[in-house]
């Protein structure tokens, strides 16, 4: 019985850390956006919109870039499973979490 479950081990599948990936890094953009408009308030400065955006644009761009590299580190020590093109699904949340990070700026700003 023993031996039989041995050999089986072969057919079990590694923890994807895929996901956890996918979403740590918007996540911390969101954090980022929101320091972002703190450090807006602190400054006194009046352009909350327009900041706001090129701030969005910007970390959506470099979070995005940080994220493949981060996925394929993770595929590389074999802590998440490769897929081929269908790693491209866990690069772009960052990216598309732009108007996110847009609104969470603006609104801290506005708030505070």
């Amino acid at each position: 019985m023993l031996s039989a479950v041995l050999r089986d081990t072969s057919k079990l599948k590694i923890m994807d850390l895929s996901p956890v990936v996918a979403w740590s890094v918007p996540l911390f953009g969101l954090f980022l956006a929101g320091m972002f408009g703190r450090s807006r308030v602190k400054s006194g400065s009046t352009s909350i919109w327009g900041a706001a955006f090129f701030v969005a644009l910007i970390l959506g761009f470099v979070l995005m870039f940080v994220q493949v590299a981060l996925h394929s580190t993770c595929v590389e020590i074999k802590a998440c499973v490769y897929r081929g093109d269908g790693n491209m699904s866990y690069w772009f949340q960052s990216f598309f979490a732009i108007p996110l990070y847009w609104l969470v700026g603006s609104v801290w700003q506005m708030k505070h």
